[in-house]
């Protein structure tokens, strides 16, 4: 593992738009992450059988922190709705740890390419609804919000994603929460869920040697590196997403979903 002048430079790149992405959206970058660590573990030859796995590990290290810039910042903006947080925080943390040890045993093919399908509906619904007004938030259940922590929870332990990009189309669709408060509270939530899924990686022990750097499954000199700038990176994000119309920001998130959607369908193997 060679680290050189360009590689932190391109480190410090990748963390600033990871921490935009994740203070403007509420989601915890890993979209952008996790294809560039993959392509630098490659070059750094890290074993081909742990690859991802390193790569997710590393990259829901740098969410945890990159989410709860996002998450003081929106909450400094009052845009976190934190009678949601408690109650879906727990149950994604417990997801997302279960998840994320089944993670690096399971490919999980058809959960993936379910969620594409499913993600790329969204997106579409997302992107062409008009502007509608902010309706009354639904009381939902505190089942409803136990399983849908649950599985934001887990949709991260398996792809390596903070939990974002399914709990802010649930929580708009399903109980209206209003768009101004999408961003802050996911941010709030899937802080909680890299946390336990970055955790997860960090404790296990990889069945083959990682190499130097290496904590388990998580690089803690490439983590440095992009927390550096991902955490003021997510402060100006969730300054921009103060600034943004609701119909810019489902837009923007209507296109991020997409680009998950390739991820997903690309590593489905």
């Amino acid at each position: 593992m060679e680290i050189t002048v360009l590689t932190v430079l391109m480190l410090l790149g990748v963390g600033l738009v990871a921490g935009i992405t994740a203070g403007f959206i509420g989601v915890g970058g890993g979209i952008i992450m996790v294809p560039v660590l993959l392509e630098l573990f490659r070059v750094w030859d890290i074993p081909a059988e742990i690859m991802v796995q390193a790569a997710m590990g590393t990259s829901l290290a740098v969410a945890t922190f990159s989410t709860a810039s996002s998450a003081f910042r929106h909450h400094k903006q009052e845009n976190v709705l934190w009678k949601l947080v408690p109650l879906l925080a727990i149950f994604s943390f417990a997801g997302s740890w279960l998840a994320s040890a089944l993670s690096i045993t399971i490919p999980g093919v058809i959960l993936q390419i379910s969620l594409a399908v499913i993600l790329l509906l969204i997106a579409v619904k997302m992107y062409f609804d008009p502007p509608a007004p902010d309706r009354e938030m639904k009381n939902l259940s505190v089942i409803s919000w136990i399983l849908l922590g649950f599985f934001v929870g887990a949709f991260a332990g398996l792809t390596g994603l903070a939990g974002g990009v399914v709990l802010i189309p649930a929580m708009a669709f399903f109980a209206y929460v209003p768009v101004r408060n999408l961003a802050g509270t996911s941010s709030a939530v899937v802080c909680f869920s890299s946390f336990a899924s970055a955790l997860q990686k960090l404790t296990a022990a990889p069945s083959v040697d990682p190499g130097a750097g290496f904590v388990g499954f998580v690089n803690v000199v490439v983590v440095l590196a992009l927390v550096i700038t991902s955490i003021p990176g997510a402060q100006l994000g969730a300054k921009l997403n103060q600034k943004a119309g609701s119909t810019l920001y489902k837009r923007i998130f209507a296109l991020l979903l997409v680009a998950v959607v390739v991820r997903l369908m690309l590593t489905a193997r």
